[in-house]
């Protein structure tokens, strides 16, 4: 384990910042400019805008769990979204979040999964080598591990809602693309897409004592109202890659929150009532870079 001293250094050389790309339609996506900068993948994080969905869930709702909207809506959203940023929908694969730890390989025998054919088994990580494969995850406040191996042409796609990210979802990662592809922690590039920030991730002391336990050396507790506190999840997804080996300096943060950035869903800033989005990752299978996500692009501002 990492003493106080290590991981505030190594906290110091993380890299935060994003992307944010204002496609045709209105369609917006979030983008870590390291990740993008390394070539050979593409990824994203969707916004809320652009979309077909009415009400709380305007206007694109890309969860199918919410039950508020026929699930064609949502695959028409899906549809939209995958135009603006270039993927083919029937190369994606969903997550079936349990708010676990549980990591699945998944091939081009898996396409359609969770979108047009049944579920996969629970689990809240996906791994791959397979370029004919979008990796997908759906989110609402919880945080989107993206992990790529430039080396091995390996990459992986976690939901860390905050029992994954005390579970060290993260470390299974990389442990699961170690065993399977023979993935170095010291190759791989490490993201963080938007979520619950430290100053509106408020939970009970019980809650709070399991990631003091947890992970003691990173201050992740600032004082709440009186039994509560708040955490600090960023410090708690870097804290987990630093002790699988991944470098500091590949680990980037967008530190975008969804509760203050209302571009985005947020279950808890808007009391459940609320839609999702999805991360996206995939390998490109000519290996060239992706110097921006959206297929017909109009705008991109980096703040």
């Amino acid at each position: 384990m990492m003493d106080r001293g290590a991981f505030q250094t190594a906290w110091n050389q993380i890299v935060r910042g994003y992307a944010y790309h204002a496609c045709e339609g209105g369609v917006g996506c979030y983008t870590l400019p390291p990740l993008d900068a390394i070539g050979g993948v593409q990824h994203g994080f969707s916004a809320r805008t652009g979309g077909v969905s009415e009400g709380f869930l305007a206007s694109l709702n890309l969860s199918f769990s919410r039950g508020y909207e026929p699930r064609q809506r949502t695959i028409q959203n899906y549809e939209i979204f995958c135009e603006a940023v270039g993927i083919d929908p029937a190369s994606m694969v969903m997550d079936t979040y349990e708010h676990g730890k549980t990591v699945r390989c998944v091939d081009r025998t898996d396409c359609g999964a969770g979108y047009t054919r049944e579920l996969l088994p629970p689990c809240d990580a996906l791994i791959t080598e397979d370029p004919a494969v979008t990796l997908v995850t759906g989110h609402a406040d919880c945080m989107a591990f993206y992990v790529v191996d430039p080396v091995r042409r390996a990459i992986g796609l976690a939901h860390a809602g905050w029992r994954g990210a005390l579970a060290r979802i993260g470390g299974e990662v990389v442990e699961a693309m170690g065993k399977r592809f023979g993935t170095q922690p010291a190759d791989l590039f490490v993201g963080v897409g938007p979520s619950i920030c430290p100053n509106c991730f408020e939970v009970g002391e019980d809650v709070a004592a399991m990631f003091s336990d947890a992970f003691p050396y990173t201050d992740c507790l600032l004082p709440g109202k009186p039994g509560k506190a708040y955490v600090d999840l960023w410090k708690i997804a870097a804290a987990q890659f630093l002790e699988a080996g991944v470098r500091a300096d590949h680990i980037s943060l967008m530190e975008v929150c969804t509760v203050e950035d209302d571009r985005l869903f947020s279950h808890r800033g808007d009391h459940g009532l609320t839609g999702g989005m999805a991360a996206f990752l995939r390998l490109i299978q000519d290996e060239g870079r992706i110097d921006r996500p959206c297929a017909k692009q109009y705008n991109m501002t980096v703040d």
